[in-house]
């Protein structure tokens, strides 16, 4: 067996669990570590029962080994790997690995939402490639961060808004809340960050080519996990299918301000 043709071993219980999951550089690797395994559960787990070893490969490099074999043990979770590998492994969808943990605890709800934050105004990314001035739309399967903030930036219909949040600054919202997902049930933070209220409105945030829409304005410098809020689920968050319905607004007290109940819509 010639070496550097990079395989993945996987070894088994004879009921079909996974227990192990290796990379090596020859196909005459899962045969050493019955002898020669620093993992003293697994070597006694080697020494004691009854086992088979399956392999995959060669792949085209070590790298790819590496992230077949991480993906591997984040996918089935074996007994005895200690570490997580090294590589590419899964994570929730749409969530980068920084926030895989977020989409575990419990989901929040719009008036959670509003206290955490002081006011937020939370905003609906619907699916696709594209938006209509060219912008790429947000990307599950690649959560960019630079897609996530022009997506939840604009171009939103608040303009029914102006003159309550400019009356009062303090009380209009100060956190927006990007939200994807095709299902109420399903639907997730992509991104929350601090609005920068005090230049709600300014005439360099209308958008050029559509009346009524805006660009929220945003603090600098940017972030997108206010409140420890990226990758956490939210129930409730239903939208409707004309721009006014695509935003709520939801204030400090947690209370809906926008829309009321009178105007709420089937979820699209």
């Amino acid at each position: 067996m010639a070496h550097d043709e990079h395989y993945v071993y996987l070894y088994r219980t004879k009921t079909g669990t996974p227990k192990y999951v290796g990379y090596g550089r020859d196909g005459e690797r899962p045969l050493e570590h019955p002898g020669a395994s620093h993992n003293d559960k697994f070597r006694a787990f080697l020494d004691g029962s009854d086992y088979s070893i399956e392999i995959a490969g060669p792949f085209r490099d070590r790298e790819e080994g590496l992230n077949v074999e991480s993906v591997l043990i984040s996918a089935l979770a074996p007994e005895f790997n200690i570490a997580p590998g090294n590589s590419k492994r899964f994570r929730p969808l749409g969530v980068p690995d920084a926030y895989a943990q977020r989409p575990s605890l419990p989901p929040l709800s719009l008036s959670d939402i509003g206290r955490k934050t002081g006011g937020a105004l939370i905003v609906y990314l619907a699916a696709g490639d594209f938006l209509s001035d060219g912008r790429r739309k947000f990307s599950m399967a690649n959560p960019l961060d630079d897609d996530v903030l022009s997506n939840i930036r604009g171009r939103w219909d608040v303009e029914r808004h102006r003159d309550e949040w400019l009356a009062d600054l303090e009380s209009s919202p100060q956190v927006l809340v990007g939200v994807h997902g095709p299902k109420v049930q399903h639907r997730f933070i992509v991104g929350a960050t601090p609005i920068d209220s005090k230049r709600w409105f300014e005439e360099e945030l209308r958008a050029p080519d559509i009346r009524r829409r805006w660009f929220i304005p945003l603090l600098d410098p940017l972030e997108l996990d206010a409140c420890h809020l990226r990758g956490r689920r939210i129930s409730g968050a239903s939208f409707g299918q004309f721009s006014w319905m695509l935003h709520k607004w939801i204030d400090g007290d947690g209370v809906v301000r926008h829309p009321v109940s009178r105007d709420l819509a089937v979820d699209s």
